[in-house]
C-alpha cells in the first residue's frame, strides 16, 4: 500500500469529470469499490482541468471495470505505472465510454 501522501481518494466518484491530480504524475494503482448493482467503469483522462473532459465524447486514456457491488480486482496498469502528462481527471460511469454516472469510491496511487 502506498503512503497516504501518495494516495488520492475520490469518495462517491460519479458521472462528473473530477480533477484527481492537477500536474504530471505516474499512476501506479487504481482500486474502485463499486456500490451499484451493475458493472461500473472508472474512466481516466490525461487532462489538467475537469473542464477539458466531456464525458461521452472525450475518449479516456485508461479505464478500469468493477463488477456489481464489488471492488476492482486489478487495474491492468503497466508495472512501471502509467504517465499522465497533464494530470488526471476521472469519472465513474455505467458504460466504458458513456456519460451516465455510477457511484464508486476510488483510491488512486501516484508518484
Amino acid at each position: 500500500m502506498l503512503p497516504a501522501s501518495q494516495r488520492v481518494n475520490a469518495n462517491s466518484l460519479t458521472g462528473t469529470a473530477t480533477l484527481i491530480v492537477g500536474h504530471r504524475c505516474v499512476l501506479t494503482a487504481v482500486r474502485a469499490l463499486n456500490t451499484t448493482a451493475a458493472a461500473a467503469y472508472t474512466q481516466l483522462f490525461d487532462a489538467a482541468l475537469a473542464a477539458d473532459v466531456t464525458l461521452g465524447t472525450t475518449l479516456p486514456d485508461w479505464a478500469v471495470r468493477s463488477d456489481a457491488s464489488d471492488p476492482s480486482l486489478g487495474d491492468g496498469l503497466p508495472e512501471s505505472g502509467l504517465v499522465f502528462v497533464n494530470g488526471i481527471v476521472a469519472a465513474s460511469t455505467t458504460t466504458l465510454l458513456g456519460s451516465t454516472g455510477a457511484i464508486q469510491h476510488v483510491r488512486f496511487g501516484s508518484i
